[in-house]
């Protein structure tokens, strides 16, 4: 089924500048196509993250997706603001004393600087222990939390 051709979500995409061009680029249902939805559907499309380091397929209403106040977006980047020269892992490192030191010799991740992402990515980064130089897989956010954060796995160290 195909709406009208000035009502369905290719319509509003076109209509709707870079917004529009992304969530155009991000739309990947097979079961529907863009043109049996309107921009206020309650139907769950598919939709593929268009940043390359992310990629990320996942499944929300389209109107949620289009909406003008804080349209959604990848539920795996949300908490992966881009990073910028102010908003990014080493700034807030040198921000945040002994702790800020100490997780920035410790990120040693070879894909992504740390200028590349922020404190409360869910990007899994690699890092090495300081003290017992033993090398782990975790989450950034989990290592920047302020109550409790994530230390070596191996030697327990904070």
């Amino acid at each position: 089924m195909s709406l009208s051709k000035t009502s369905n979500f290719p319509a509003w995409c076109e209509k709707n500048g870079e917004l529009g061009k992304k969530l155009s680029r991000e739309y990947v249902d097979k079961d529907k196509p863009p043109t049996a939805v309107t921009k206020a559907s309650h139907y769950k499309a598919k939709w593929k993250c268009s940043n390359v380091e992310c990629k990320h397929v996942w499944r929300a209403k389209v109107n949620n997706r289009t909406r003008s106040h804080r349209p959604g977006g990848c539920p795996q980047c949300a908490n992966n603001a881009p990073a910028s020269k102010t908003n990014n892992f080493l700034v807030w490192c040198e921000k945040n004393g002994e702790l800020g030191k100490k997780l920035s010799r410790e990120y040693v991740d070879p894909d992504r600087l740390p200028t590349a992402v922020t404190k409360a990515s869910r990007y899994k980064a690699l890092w090495k222990c300081g003290r017992c130089s033993h090398e782990w897989h975790a989450r950034l956010h989990h290592r920047t939390t302020s109550d409790k954060p994530s230390g070596c796995p191996e030697c327990k160290m904070p």
